[in-house]
């Protein structure tokens, strides 16, 4: 296997470790095959199978992240609205309520039309009470 028009082999034809590297690769060679070809089909199969499920997993996502943006855009409680400005402080704050007004047509403290049993001296104190006074 030497070549004399080598000029490699021509400096040093029997360096050892070069005559090794011949023998591993002759001897590789004879080994050498060719993959079946149902080795080959099956690695391609298993392959698509793979893309398949990552473009499947992939779709997952997409329509659920899709999913969650829509759910959170047509969502009914509106986001609270914070003021530019705060208010200035002798503004009467919007939390506070009036008490409704009474029922009766009079007064608390005031003397009633009709009292308890026709009463002309029946009154009504602020916490609602009917008292009568003596005549």
């Amino acid at each position: 296997m030497l070549d004399p028009q080598d000029p490699q082999d021509a400096q040093d034809p029997r360096d050892p470790l070069r005559e090794m590297f011949r023998q591993v690769a002759a001897s590789g060679q004879a080994r050498a095959h060719a993959v079946p070809v149902a080795r080959i089909a099956e690695r391609a199969r298993r392959a698509h199978r793979r893309r398949v499920a990552l473009a499947a997993g992939a779709a997952c996502l997409v329509l659920a992240g899709g999913g969650m943006t829509a759910a959170a855009l047509l969502s009914d409680a509106p986001t609270p609205v914070v003021p530019a400005v705060s208010p200035p402080a002798d503004a009467p704050s919007p939390r506070e309520t009036t008490s409704p007004p009474l029922s009766s047509s009079t007064a608390p403290g005031s003397p009633t039309k009709d009292g308890p049993a026709g009463d002309p001296s029946a009154t009504t104190d602020p916490s609602g009470r009917v008292t009568t006074s003596p005549p």
